[in-house]
């Protein structure tokens, strides 16, 4: 089929329709437009996923669906940020999904859509997320090469040997032939052979084999010869991973994506400067560490980037971050997009919360280098009240019911953040367990009022409960997650969403369900209040100016890592951009650090750490006064049996160490991963002070982070000093909900991991 430029222009439109774009109506105000750059440099992309696998396309095993059911929500999130926070035109962004994503109609988008339009200057964005494959020629098996499975992709056969898939070199030479070097590629799909469908609650973007057949003939000039990895990818190649590992999509709540694009456009909704190609990565596989562990490592794949190059995702200084956008309806509501919220908080953050859009001389003021601008997390700009969510969507109302609305998108900021009280940890009872053993499982994460129990694929879920398969021999089956290190029978266990085990959750004996569960109790307990503690992290709304760094002590300190609030980015211009920072580093375990906490609010602030290592274990750390000392005790009391604070504040403008001692911290216990969350409130955290309270009653103040015995009182303790009664919305008790409010709280994470000795 051949498609001219007039089709597929008519046919973008027709696409964009049907998702709810209308001509130009979504572009931003006329100062963000200014700030985008040369009005004739044009900006091009071509958008490509595919769901609707048919099985003919990929081997898979009787029972296997083969359907992905996230790569229309990867082109939709990568559209919407194409047009809101880089300000492609609508008419430049071309979508082909689904049936439309033939290998034919790929080619002819390539052609027609970008190399015959691309000029000299322009920015070229290329996407593609769908399975991904490694094939072999007949006669010669011993050479693989990457290919992308179009929807009408099939296996070779005996009537049909030739492959019909799309190969990376062919994609690559044509790549090649586009006018400009502002050329970004981005893959999410696979090339691993796993021989499965499916790992713990995430999909496989990859064939499950490595099919054998022949090629197709009128592109034997196009690849002969070439091999992958000898010739440089043209411009810029971000891969999900690095060929020939596993890339995944997840389920979230009511919606799928590939994860390694829906951190890639998190990450593109916080950034605020030119980010380097190579720190982007870094922070998206910060993200994708938290959800998959170290299955899934971004790359930049085999490119060197020329430094006269610049990066088509890079953001003009003057263009500010967001969480999403809102775009006014006929009926007095805004319909928004929450693209920029982190995927954990979305399935709880409930009817009532706030958002603002700020008023135009904020906005300008926030593109400011005055030191002095105004912080839209706290301008009295247009004020929303969230009424409903599905999804990355939502409808909001202005809480002045006759507030003037404008006519175009708006960038909206968080303002207060509503959380249900009766948060729950998801736990999916892994396919591969009997039935027998699944209902068991069901009956008794019953009992357990904080667990909802759900199935493999359903929703996300915060845990898998399984045991290792054992494969011939009685060893641990091949491709599970530390299958070396279990012996060859055990008990049931835990595992984080793609199948990794959690440290200390498996024994070397048989066990029933219900013992199981009873033994993992204590766990599930402490990974909810992980989960509850990162509900509070804020970097980017929190309306605190703060700053974090890690510095390794010794003669001379070095810094480690640096995070910062961007409210402090906005009233200290100069200092370093946190979207820039990763939030993860790996330490030595001989390393001694410390944390350097600065104040740049006008407010006092007290801070609190807390800490999770890969042990299980919680401990949490009041910073004392600088002296190490309190007036009487580290939990005193007050007349009626209460803990009260006499901690002092960090004052504004102060800097504090954390230890104050030069000797700073170690690395205890036999962990490989730490993740610290440091929490600074203008409140004293009382709720929290009891908790500690109850494991080492009037003890003088430590000096080390304190053991807790009970995380998840903490956590709730936590939010419990973070709520704001006064933000609850009319209509809702303070009892069935937490109400942060942005202004009062800052939560920044710090992860690092421990190299082996």
């Amino acid at each position: 089929m051949t498609l001219n430029r007039r089709t597929f222009l008519q046919g973008a439109s027709l696409a964009l329709g049907a998702l709810g774009v209308g001509g130009g109506s979504l572009v931003w105000p006329t100062q963000y437009a200014q700030a985008l750059g040369t009005p004739a440099r044009r900006k091009l992309a071509l958008l490509i996923g595919i769901n609707p696998y048919p099985d003919r396309a990929i081997s898979a095993t009787p029972g296997q669906d083969v359907a992905l059911k996230g790569c229309l929500t990867d082109v939709d999130m990568q559209r919407q940020l194409l047009l809101h926070r880089f300000g492609f035109a609508p008419q430049d962004i071309l979508t082909l999904t689904n049936q439309a994503a033939t290998r034919q109609g790929i080619l002819n988008a390539l052609d027609q859509h970008l190399v015959q339009q691309a000029q000299a200057d322009d920015v070229v964005l290329l996407h593609f997320s769908g399975y991904g494959s490694q094939v072999r020629w007949d006669g010669n098996p011993g050479l693989t090469y990457r290919t992308w499975v179009p929807v009408d992709g099939r296996l070779p056969s005996s009537d049909q040997p030739a492959f019909n898939d799309l190969l990376e070199v062919e994609i690559a030479a044509i790549l090649r032939r586009i006018a400009t070097q502002n050329l970004t590629t981005v893959i999410d799909a696979g090339s691993q052979d796993t021989g499965y469908l499916r790992w713990g609650n995430l999909k496989v973007r990859s064939r499950p084999m490595v099919p054998v057949g022949n090629r197709l003939e009128p592109f034997l000039g196009t690849v002969e010869g070439a091999r992958e990895g000898e010739t440089p990818w043209p411009g810029l190649l971000l891969r999900a991973n690095t060929p020939g590992n596993l890339v995944l999509e997840g389920p979230w709540d009511g919606f799928s994506a590939g994860l390694f694009t829906y951190a890639l456009t998190q990450s593109l909704w916080e950034a605020v400067a030119d980010p380097n190609p190579k720190v982007l990565i870094q922070r998206i596989g910060d993200r994708l560490q938290g959800w998959t562990g170290p299955d899934q490592v971004p790359t930049l794949g085999n490119v060197l980037v020329p430094k006269a190059v610049t990066m088509p995702y890079s953001l003009p200084p003057e263009q500010p971050n967001a969480i999403g956008i809102a775009q006014p309806t006929h009926q007095r509501s805004l319909d928004l997009w929450l693209g920029g919220l982190p995927p954990e908080l979305l399935p709880y953050l409930q009817p009532g919360s706030r958002f603002t859009i700020p008023n135009p001389s904020a906005t300008d003021a926030v593109t400011s280098t005055d030191a002095t601008v105004t912080d839209p997390a706290t301008d009295p700009g247009l004020d929303l009240r969230l009424e409903s969510r599905t999804g990355l969507h939502g409808i909001a109302k202005p809480v002045i019911a006759d507030a003037p609305l404008s006519t175009t998108a708006q960038p909206i900021y968080e303002k207060v953040r509503l959380l249900p009280t009766n948060i729950p940890l998801g736990v999916a009872l892994d396919t591969q367990l009997k039935r027998v053993e699944r209902v068991d499982a069901t009956s008794a994460l019953a009992g357990l009022p904080f667990v909802t129990a759900l199935a493999v694929g359903d929703r996300h879920a915060d845990a898998l409960f399984g045991r290792l398969p054992l494969g011939p021999g009685g060893r641990a089956a091949e491709g599970d997650r530390s299958a070396a290190d279990l012996p060859t029978e055990s008990s049931y266990g835990l595992f984080a969403p793609n199948r990794t085990l959690v440290p200390g959750t498996m024994l070397a004996k048989e066990e029933a369900v219900k013992t199981a569960i009873t033994r993992l109790t204590p766990t599930l307990r402490s990974l909810l209040a992980l989960k509850l503690v990162r509900l509070t992290q804020n970097r980017f709304a929190s309306g605190l100016a703060v700053l974090v760094a890690v510095e390794a002590v010794g003669p001379k300190p070095t810094m480690l890592l640096r995070q910062q609030t961007e409210a402090s980015r906005r009233t200290h211009p100069g200092l370093t951009d946190p979207g820039n920072g990763p939030t993860s580093l790996t330490l030595s375990r001989d390393t001694r650090f410390q944390y350097r906490i600065t104040n740049h609010s006008d407010v006092p602030l007290h801070v609190l750490v807390v800490r999770f290592d890969s042990q299980g274990d919680c401990s949490a750390f009041m910073v004392p006064p600088e002296d190490g000392h309190a007036a009487d005790s580290a939990h005193p009391t007050d007349t009626d049996g209460s803990v009260v604070s006499r901690l002092p504040p960090l004052t504004p403008r102060q800097t504090r160490l954390v230890p104050a001692s030069s000797n700073g911290w170690g690395i205890l216990g036999n962990v490989n991963q730490v993740e610290t969350h440091v929490i600074l409130s203008p409140r004293p955290f009382l709720h929290s002070l009891e908790v500690l309270a109850i494991d080492d009653p009037g003890a003088p103040l430590p000096t080390e982070p304190q053991r807790v015995s009970q995380p998840l009182k903490l956590a709730q303790a936590l939010l419990q000093d973070l709520h704001r009664p006064d933000a609850v919305p009319e209509g809702r008790s303070a009892t069935e909900v937490y109400a942060l409010n942005h202004r009062q709280w800052a939560t920044l994470p710090v992860h690092y991991g421990i190299t082996p000795p």
